[in-house]
C-alpha cells in the first residue's frame, strides 16, 4: 500500500506491558524537625514589592497593572503601588481571579480636553477563565471591555484611581507566579485516590507544602465537591507548619483525627503523600498528635502507597479488545476472537467496552429490525439485551464493574446497574445541565467513577458524578475552552486522572492533550496523521488513534506517530482498553 507521501515509521505492536512492582527500601528513622513557627501566608513576603517603572504612560500603566495582580503577597502590595494612595487604601481585592490574555488599551476622551492630569483608558481583554477561592480554575471564555480612570501625580507619574471591580490577571504572569498541583481525594468506591487539580502561588517556596496541605484539609474543589470523598475527618488541623527535617523528609503532624481504622489511616497517608509528591520529592514524616500515623512506619514514600493510585490506572493485566467486522477480537498480534457469542459472530457488534477487571462486557448490537440495542454480560458468556434502544449509541463506558453508561441518539444519557443478585436495571441520567441544543457524541467516565468527559456539540464538557445506587447527579458540567481556535472535537478519552486526550477536525492539530480544568491544551505531533476518527488510551498513557488508512500509536507528545504493524487488525476496527 502506498503511504500517501507521509513519513511512516513502522513498529511491531506491543499493547500490554507488564511492569515490576518496586519494593520499598528500608527507611532510616528521621531526626526531629527544625523548630518552626506558624506563619500566616498573607504576612510572608519573599521579595520587596517594586513600584511601577518610572515614566510609564497611562496606557502602559494599566497594562502593567494586570501583570502586578499576579503577585498576591502581602494583600497584593505590588498591585496597590499602581493605585493612588486613596485607592490603594480602599481597594477590596475580589476573592476570584479572572485570567485574561489579548490585553489591549485604548485612550478615551475626557470631559475637559485641557486637563492633562486625568485620563480614561478603555481596557479590552479576552477572559480565559476564573480562579475560584478554592484555588480551582474553571474555563469561562468571553471578551471584556471596561474603563479605567488614571490620574497624574505631582511628580508626573500616572496612578489608577478606580481599579476594575474584577481582579484581572494576565495569563502569562499568572503562570509565572502560580503552579498547578494535584490534590488527592478518594474515588467512588473509597478504596483508591484520584487527583483534583488546584493552582497555588509558587512563592515563598518554603511554605508551598503547607499551602498544598491546607487545600487537602479543606476538601475537594467546588466542581467535584459532591463527587469526590476524603478519608480525612472534618476539622482536622496541623499541629505545626509542614516543615522539612534535617534528613530531608517533610513533617506533617495532623491533629484532631479521632479514632481511625488501619485502612482509613493508610488512605489518609495516600492522600497526604501523593499530594505532597507534586511539590517535593522527599519522604513524609507523617504523624498524628506527634506519633507516627502508620504503625511501624516513621516515614512514608509515594511508593509505599502507590497501590491506591494504581487502582485508577489502565490495568496492564487485562487484555484490550477490538471490534473487527462486527465481532470482538483480542487486540494483539494474532488477534484471536474472544470466547463466546461476542467473538463468534452471534451478535452484530458495532461498539463495545470491557470493565476494568476484565470480567464483563457491554456491546452495542445491531437490532433485528433497525437501530441498535445494548447488551451486557460476563466476558466469554452470553450477553443480556437491556431495554436500551436507539438509532445509534456512543461507545459504552464502565463505572466500576457493575455500572455501564452510554448515550442514545446523541441526547439520552442511559445508565445500567447490576445488583448483587445479578439483575440489571436501567435509568436515564439527567443531562439537562449540558449545553443546550448540543449533540452528545462521546462519553467517557474516568477511572475512579467520580468524573466524566463528554463531547457535546464539538466541545469537551467535564462533570462530576455524585452519588451511586439508584440515583446519580451530574455536578457542574463545564465546557473546556481555550483550545486551538474553533477546532471541532471529535473524540475524547482519559489520559490520566488529571488530563484528557482528544482528536480534532484539524490537520494542523489532529490530537491534543487537555488538562482536566481546560487551562492547558498542548498538542501532539501532527506529522503523518490525517483526519483521525477514533482514540483510545492504554497502559503508560499509550495513545492509539485510527485515521483513514492506519492505526497509529505514540507514547509521548514529543514523539512521532508510528504505524501499528504485524497485527491482524486494520484501521476500520475499533480498538479499546478496559474502562
Amino acid at each position: 500500500m502506498r503511504l500517501r507521501g507521509r513519513l511512516v515509521r513502522a513498529v511491531a505492536v506491543l499493547l500490554v506491558l507488564s511492569a515490576p512492582v518496586t519494593g520499598c527500601a528500608s527507611i532510616p528513622e528521621e531526626t526531629e524537625a527544625k523548630a518552626i513557627r506558624q506563619v500566616e501566608e498573607e504576612s510572608e513576603t519573599s521579595t520587596e514589592a517594586q513600584p511601577p517603572p518610572e515614566d510609564l504612560n497611562d496606557l502602559e500603566l494599566v497594562r502593567s497593572f494586570l501583570d502586578a495582580t499576579a503577585e498576591p503577597t502581602n494583600d497584593y502590595e505590588a498591585a496597590r503601588l499602581y493605585l493612588t494612595e486613596r485607592a490603594a487604601e480602599s481597594w477590596k481585592v475580589p476573592q476570584e481571579l479572572v485570567i485574561v490574555n489579548s490585553v489591549d488599551t485604548i485612550p478615551k476622551p475626557v470631559k475637559s480636553a485641557d486637563d492633562d492630569s486625568a485620563s480614561l483608558v478603555q481596557l479590552d481583554v479576552h477572559q480565559r477563565g476564573r480562579l475560584r477561592p478554592d484555588h480551582s480554575f474553571v474555563s469561562d471564555e468571553k471578551d471584556i471591555s471596561l474603563t479605567v480612570r488614571v490620574e497624574r501625580r505631582s511628580d508626573g507619574q500616572w496612578r489608577i484611581t478606580d481599579p476594575p471591580e474584577m481582579l484581572l490577571v494576565n495569563r502569562k504572569e499568572f503562570i509565572n507566579n502560580y503552579r498547578s498541583v494535584s490534590v488527592y481525594f478518594l474515588d467512588q468506591q473509597r478504596d483508591g485516590v484520584i487527583p483534583d487539580v488546584r493552582w497555588v502561588r509558587q512563592n515563598p517556596n518554603s511554605t508551598l507544602p503547607a499551602r498544598v496541605i491546607s487545600l487537602l484539609l479543606s476538601g475537594p474543589s467546588k466542581s467535584f465537591g459532591s463527587a469526590m470523598n476524603t478519608a480525612i475527618p472534618e476539622g482536622t488541623t496541623t499541629g505545626s507548619n509542614v516543615s522539612e527535617t534535617k534528613n530531608g523528609a517533610l513533617l506533617v503532624d495532623l491533629r484532631d483525627l479521632g479514632e481511625l481504622s488501619s485502612k482509613k489511616k493508610r488512605l489518609i497517608a495516600a492522600q497526604v503523600v501523593l499530594t505532597l509528591r507534586g511539590v517535593r520529592t522527599a519522604r513524609v514524616k507523617l504523624q498524628h498528635e506527634g506519633a507516627p500515623l502508620l504503625s511501624g512506619s516513621d516515614s512514608v514514600r509515594p511508593s509505599d502507597v502507590s497501590e491506591y493510585e494504581q487502582q485508577n490506572e489502565v490495568p496492564r493485566d487485562v487484555e484490550p479488545l477490538a471490534v473487527v467486522d462486527e465481532k470482538l477480537r483480542v487486540f494483539s498480534e494474532q488477534a484471536p476472537p474472544v470466547p463466546g457469542p461476542a467473538g463468534d459472530g452471534s451478535y452484530e457488534i458495532t461498539n463495545a467496552a470491557r470493565s476494568d477487571d476484565g470480567s464483563r462486557l457491554a456491546a452495542v448490537e445491531r437490532a433485528d429490525e433497525e437501530g441498535v440495542d445494548l447488551r451486557v454480560g460476563a466476558y466469554g458468556g452470553a450477553l443480556r439485551k437491556l431495554p436500551i434502544h436507539g438509532s445509534f449509541m456512543t461507545r459504552p463506558t464502565w463505572r466500576g464493574e457493575s455500572e455501564v453508561w452510554t448515550v442514545v441518539d446523541g441526547e439520552r444519557v442511559m445508565r445500567a446497574t447490576r445488583d448483587e443478585s445479578g439483575s440489571w436495571s436501567v435509568t436515564e441520567v439527567d443531562s439537562g445541565a449540558f449545553p443546550d441544543g448540543g449533540s452528545i457524541d462521546a462519553l467517557r467516565i474516568a477511572r475512579g467513577g467520580t468524573r466524566l468527559a463528554a463531547v457535546v456539540n464539538g466541545r469537551i464538557v467535564v462533570a462530576g458524578i455524585a452519588g451511586s445506587g439508584s440515583e446519580v447527579l451530574l455536578q457542574r458540567p463545564t465546557t473546556l475552552t481555550g483550545g486551538p481556535g474553533d477546532t471541532e472535537i471529535k473524540g475524547v478519552d482519559w489520559l490520566s486522572g488529571d488530563s484528557l486526550v482528544a482528536i480534532t477536525g484539524s490537520d494542523d492539530v489532529p490530537v491534543v492533550k487537555v488538562s482536566i480544568d481546560g487551562f492547558f491544551w498542548p498538542t501532539y505531533q501532527s506529522l503523518n496523521l490525517r483526519d483521525p476518527t477514533r482514540v483510545t488510551v492504554g497502559p503508560g498513557q499509550r495513545v492509539i488513534v485510527s485515521d483513514e488508512a492506519y492505526l497509529w500509536q505514540v507514547r509521548d507528545r514529543s514523539e512521532y506517530w508510528e504505524v501499528l504493524q504485524n497485527i491482524l487488525i486494520g484501521h476500520n476496527s475499533i480498538p479499546f482498553f478496559p474502562g
